[in-house]
Order: structure tokens, then sequence, then C-alpha cells
């Protein structure tokens, strides 16, 4: 379903004009359910905002599958039937999991400059939930750290991440209105090891659709209730009439027309495959990880692709670049470990690499 709202779109930059003390709230839909415009828009508006601004973004994509920066589409992904069905592929620049969207999804973005305001993750699910509670009687709570689910047996219908930089900080997500659970079998292709450990049918029998709750809900009504709380939550601020976007001003803006091309590109979504002359896969209690590694006569590594749905990106790109053009043997792929945990600040990322180092080690 195609958003058909009150407010027109006059001049979409109009609200650069002047920076002042005060916060300014914006309110923001997209018309398009094109996943690659929408994740450029979300893209351009993090990259863009100004020191007092605070954003609303909500938006849905018609039917897609997700993948994370480093993950191997052609394992995650059924990708003829994908094709054959007009499914999209595309590729975030962060970490984590293969997902499926459809039109049964609303997403939400809230984003705020790190100048001037705090992102308050709690406050932002209390705006979610209250939207839900008012408008559709449909009591939800939080539930863990990215959750947000429905009735005595604590059933998802919200996942979230955050991301923090040093211009901004952004808590997005979902809200499962009436999602194809049977698409998620068909386009997906759940690690082996993962189904062992939690079961698809376990999986789905965690997660609810709301119209299950109220069969009433859908996203235009949805997305309503969340600025009219959005708006109830910042009453003390002149919030002005929500901004309405279309895939039409990508002629006119041309950083958010490059983020397009990017997301769109055939080359980011599908990146390179290779007949790795070595290939391991396991699944770690924080994430799956799979090494392809070509390797020539001369004993060095020419060639390293690393997939994983972690969600530390950063972690996973240096690993690989301290891997290529080392010698494939232990000592080499110890020292590569090494100078790579010495790079990463975490704790949890320092666990992943040791285990990652005694894992490749074990297998050659």
């Amino acid at each position: 379903m195609i958003l058909s709202f009150r407010y027109p779109l006059i001049q979409f930059i109009r609200k650069y004009s002047s920076v002042k003390n005060e916060a300014i709230h914006r309110i923001i839909y997209s018309s398009s359910t094109n996943i690659w415009f929408n994740l450029a828009t979300e893209e351009w508006l993090s990259n863009t905002i100004k020191p007092n601004e605070h954003i609303l973004f909500l938006w849905q994509n018609d039917k897609c599958v997700i993948i994370g920066r480093n993950q191997n589409p052609w394992k995650e992904c059924f990708l003829e039937r994908m094709e054959n069905d007009g499914v999209l592929l595309a590729r975030r620049r962060s970490g984590g999991g293969a997902v499926y969207q459809d039109l049964g999804n609303t997403c939400f973005t809230f984003l705020v400059s790190q100048a001037h305001h705090q992102l308050d993750k709690n406050l932002n699910s209390k705006i979610l939930l209250d939207a839900l509670h008012s408008s559709f009687n449909i009591k939800g709570h939080i539930h863990g750290r990215n959750d947000l689910v429905y009735g005595p047996d604590n059933r998802k219908f919200s996942g979230s991440a955050y991301q923090n930089t040093r211009k901004f900080a952004l808590h997005h997500g979902t809200l499962i209105t009436d999602v194809d659970t049977n698409a998620m079998k068909k386009y997906l292709n759940p690690n082996k090891e993962k189904l062992l450990s939690k079961g698809v049918d376990s999986v789905q029998a965690r997660v609810i659709n709301l119209c299950q709750a109220n069969p009433s809900i859908n996203h235009k009504d949805l997305c309503l209730a969340i600025e009219k709380s959005y708006r109830q939550t910042y009453s003390n601020n002149q919030i002005p009439s929500a901004e309405i976007l279309s895939k039409e001003i990508l002629n006119s803006i041309p950083e958010l027309n490059a983020s397009y091309k990017l997301y769109s590109d055939s080359q980011w979504r599908f990146g390179q495959t290779f007949s790795f002359t070595h290939e391991y896969e396991k699944r770690f209690p924080w994430g799956t990880i799979s090494i392809g590694i070509i390797s020539e006569r001369d004993g060095l590594i020419h060639t390293c692709e690393i997939y994983s749905d972690s969600l530390y990106v950063n972690m996973i790109n240096r690993l690989k670049e301290n891997l290529l053009g080392q010698m494939y043997t232990g000592e080499s792929i110890r020292k590569a470990c090494q100078r790579t945990r010495n790079q990463v600040e975490s704790e949890q990322e320092k666990t992943m690499i040791d285990d990652i180092q005694a894992w490749i080690l074990a297998q050659i």
C-alpha cells in the first residue's frame, strides 16, 4: 500500500535554511516502497542532519530481502525464486543477518543529531507502544534490548537496531503488521547450524503479526498513529506538517541519487564470488561466519572473502585486510588475527577474533 497523505511535498529542503538553538522536529514519510530508495533516503537524512534536528522517518518496502554488509547472497537467499517473483535484493552498509520484508511491514527511523540531543531508545519505544495502544488497543511491551512483544508469551512484533556516529544517532526497525511468513521460507536460506540451534518453527512461533491482535491495523493508519504519538510526546515543540518524499526528488538531490545508485548497483548487492580453494563455515554464539581463501602455489593468500551475520562490520573487514597477502600458514594467520585483535577496542570483538583464530588454525 503506497501512502497518500493530506500533506503535500512543497519544498523538501526548506528546513535547511536556518539553525536555531531549540530542537527542530521533522516528520518524514516515504511514498516509495522501493527498498533501494528508502535505504538511500535514510542514509542521506543521516549524513545531512543539522545540529538541532530530531527526525522521525516512516517508510515501507515492497517484497525484498535485505542482507548484511558481509553476507553472501548466494548462501543467504534463493536468488532464482526472488528474481522470478520480483523480489528485490538489497545489501545494508551495516552488519547483521538476512531479513525478508514486504508490505506487511512498517519501518521506522528515529534520527537525532549528536550535537544537541541524545537518542532515547526507551522513549522511542514508548512512542510506538503508545501509538499501538491508543489507536488499536494493542498492549505491547519492551522485551530485552531490541524487541517489542505482545501477550503473556512475549511474541515479537518488532525488532530494532542502533547506530552511533560522531554526527548522528539512529534507532530503526520494523513493526510486523501482516507479513507473509511463508515468503520467509521461500526466499531465505537459513544456515543449517542456525536451524539446528533455533529451529524455523520455534522462531515463527515467537513472532506475531499485529493484525492477529487487531485485524483493522494497516500501514497508513499505523503511521498516522505513530505521528500523533510523536507529536504528543514532543508537544512543547512546534512540529510542522509532515513531509512526503518520492523518487521524483532523486534528480534534484545529487547526494541522495548517488546513494540510490549504490544500493541498486548489482556489484554492491551481489559482490564477487569465487571458486575458493579453501572454504570454512561455522556458527558461534555471536553469529555465523564463512571464510573463502584462494591460495596459489606461492603459498600466499591471494583472495580472501569473509561472510558473516555479525554486527561488527569493521572487525570483519580488518581481518580480511590483514589476511590478504599473507602466507597461508598457521603462523601467518595467527599474526594476522593478533594484528586485527590489536586494532579493535571492544572485548566482544577481541573474543570473536580469538574464536576465529582457533577455528581457522584447527582447519589447516
